[in-house]
C-alpha cells in the first residue's frame, strides 16, 4: 500500500513505523503541509498514492479547519482513486494516556510519544481497511489452474484437482458479502461439468455474474461492471496466467491485479493478503450474506426495464415499497458499512463507527432513521439512513447515505419526505444541511434543491442549505411508493 503523509508536526518517526508494511511518501518539512495539499509537488504524483492522511495536532500548532477541509477537497480531485483522511488526532490524545511527550517536542518538533504513535499508526490502519472495504467489491476469478488444478476443457471433471481450502476461503469472502465473478477462457459446457469435480466447494450461484468465453478478459471485466452497476475500480483480478494478468494491468489500470503463486503451496497466503489488502475483516451483517442474491434480483430488474414501455411504466410496475423507522441496535452494524463504503449517494461522506452510530442512537438530540425497501422482485434490505443533530425547532443533517444498488428509484424522495414528517412531529420547524463535494459523490450534488431546500451559498466545494417545515408541495411521486412497514417479514424487521 502506498502511503502519503502530510501533517502540520515531523511525521518522519510515524513514517518510519508505517513503512515496515507500506511504501510511505512523508512531505517535507511540516508547516506547508496547505501548499503541498493545494499544489502537490511531482514527487508526490509520481509516487501515486492509494492513501492520504492529514495529520493535524491542534496542541503543536492552530488547525484551520475550513482550510483542511479545503486541502481535502483539492487532494480528491488531484488523486481521485486514493483515499483521503484526516484522523482525529484531538480524540486519540483524549483517549490515550501519555499521547504526548514533551521532549519529543521540543528535540524534533514531533510531539507524540511512543503511546500516541502507536495510536495514530493504529488509527491509520484501522481507516485503512474500512476505506480499502468500501473500493473493492468484487474479486473476479480465472477458473483453470487458479479454482483448480487442469484444464476443465482438456482433463474434464474427472481430471482436475479442486483447490478445496482456497474454495472454502472465497467462500468465506462471498458469505461476508464480496461478490464472485467468473472469468474463463472456456467452452461453457465444458465448466458445467466442472463444477461436478469431487472435492468443489464453489457452485455456480455463488457467482453474481460470469463470462465463460473467447473474448478478451478486460472487456469481459466491464462488461460484468456495467451488469452489476458498478466501477471497475471495484475489482479485484485474480487469474494464475501471467500474461493475463499484464493485460488487464494495460487496459484497466484500475483494477487490482495481485501475482498470483506459482505453486498451489502458496494459496493460503495469497487468500490472507487477499483478505488483508483488498477485502479486510469487517462484522459481516444480513445484507452482506444475501449480496449475491441482491445483485440477482438486480439482473431481474433490469430484464423487466428492457421491456417496460417507459421510466415512469418500469417504476409503476416495480410495485416499489419501503419502511422508514428509527434506528435500532440491531441496524447499527449495517448503517455504519453504509457510512464506510457508500461514495455515490453519500451527501458529506462522514465515516461513522459502530460505536459512533450507538451513541447517536441513544443521545436524544440525535435522530436516526434507517430504511428499508423492496420491490416484486425481492427484499433489498437496510439501503438508506439518515442522521439529523437537533438544536431546538433546528435540526442539522449530518449523515444523508443511501445504498447505490438503490439509487434511479426516487427512493430518496420517499426517504426524505417520511424524514421530514418525523422531524416535524419532534417539533423541528427548521432544518440545516450541507453536501460537500468529494470525487464520487457527483449524484448528490443536487438532492436538496430535489427535495426543495434553499441553497444559502457554496465555498470550496460545499453548499449549505435550509429548508422550512411543515412542507407546502407534497412530492407527487412519494405517493407511488407503498409504505411497506405493515408488510416487512419478520426477517426483514430483525435486520
Amino acid at each position: 500500500m502506498r502511503i502519503a503523509l502530510l501533517s502540520n508536526v515531523a511525521a518522519e518517526v510515524l513514517a518510519r513505523m508505517l513503512g515496515r508494511e507500506h511504501s510511505v511518501w512523508c512531505a517535507p518539512g511540516f508547516g506547508a503541509w496547505m501548499q503541498a495539499a493545494l499544489s502537490p509537488d511531482a514527487g508526490l504524483a509520481e509516487f501515486g498514492p492509494d492513501a492520504i492522511f492529514l495529520l493535524l495536532d491542534s496542541s503543536f500548532s492552530p488547525v484551520d479547519r475550513d482550510g483542511a477541509e479545503c486541502a481535502v477537497s483539492a487532494l480528491e480531485a488531484a488523486f481521485p482513486r486514493a483515499v483521503v483522511s484526516v484522523p482525529d488526532i484531538d480524540g486519540l490524545a483524549a483517549a490515550t494516556d501519555g499521547f504526548y511527550d514533551e521532549r519529543m517536542r521540543e528535540l524534533y518538533s514531533m510531539p507524540w510519544s511512543k503511546a500516541g504513535l502507536l495510536a495514530i499508526e493504529k488509527e491509520i490502519g484501522r481507516i485503512l481497511r474500512s476505506s480499502l472495504g468500501a473500493r473493492k467489491k468484487v474479486l473476479a476469478l480465472d477458473f483453470d489452474n487458479t479454482l483448480w488444478a487442469g484444464v476443465a476443457g482438456e482433463d474434464g471433471a474427472e481430471g482436475i484437482e479442486p483447490y478445496s481450502e482456497f474454495q472454502r476461503g472465497l467462500k468465506r469472502l462471498k458469505d461476508g458479502g464480496v461478490l464472485l465473478a467468473g472469468l474463463s477462457k472456456n467452452n461453457a459446457a465444458d465448466i458445467d461439468d466442472a463444477w461436478r469435480a469431487d472435492g468443489m466447494v464453489l457452485a455456480p450461484e455463488d457467482f453474481a455474474a460470469s463470462r465463460i468465453d473467447w473474448n478478451d478478459k478486460p472487456a469481459n471485466l466491464r462488461s460484468i461492471a456495467s451488469e452489476l452497476n458498478l466501477g471497475t475500480d471495484a475489482f479485484v483480478f485474480v487469474d494464475d496466467n501471467p500474461a493475463e494478468r499484464e493485460r488487464m494491468k494495460s487496459l484497466c489500470p484500475e483494477v487490482a491485479v495481485p501475482d498470483f503463486p506459482s505453486s498451489a503451496a502458496g494459496l493460503a497466503s495469497f487468500l490472507r493478503d487477499l483478505e488483508r489488502l483488498y477485502f479486510p475483516e469487517t462484522r459481516a451483517t444480513a445484507e452482506d450474506a444475501a449480496r449475491t442474491r441482491f445483485y440477482a434480483d438486480e439482473a431481474s430488474r433490469r430484464r423487466f426495464a428492457a421491456k417496460a414501455p417507459s421510466a415512469e411504466a418500469y417504476l409503476k410496475g416495480l410495485g416499489m415499497w419501503i419502511a422508514v423507522r428509527s434506528a435500532e441496535e440491531g441496524d447499527v452494524a449495517r448503517i455504519a458499512q453504509l457510512s464506510q463504503k457508500a461514495n455515490q449517494f453519500n451527501v458529506l461522506t462522514c465515516r461513522r463507527t459502530e460505536d459512533e452510530i450507538s451513541s447517536f442512537i441513544r443521545d436524544e438530540a440525535h435522530v436516526v432513521l434507517s430504511a428499508r425497501a423492496g420491490d416484486r422482485f425481492g427484499d433489498m434490505g437496510l439501503i438508506a439512513f439518515v442522521h439529523a443533530v437537533k438544536d431546538g425547532e433546528t435540526a442539522e443533517i449530518a449523515d444523508w447515505v443511501m445504498s447505490c444498488r438503490a439509487m434511479s428509484r426516487r427512493l430518496e424522495h420517499a426517504i426524505e419526505d417520511r424524514f421530514e414528517k418525523f422531524l416535524f412531529d419532534a417539533g423541528v420547524r427548521r432544518i440545516r444541511a450541507r453536501w460537500r463535494r468529494t470525487a464520487k459523490n457527483s449524484p448528490t450534488e443536487f438532492l436538496f434543491e430535489s427535495f426543495g431546500f434553499r441553497c444559502l451559498g457554496e465555498t470550496g466545494g460545499c453548499k449549505s442549505y435550509e429548508f422550512d417545515l411543515p412542507r407546502t408541495v407534497a412530492l407527487e411521486h412519494c405517493a407511488r411508493i407503498e409504505d411497506g412497514t405493515a408488510g416487512m417479514s419478520p426477517e426483514t424487521e430483525e435486520g
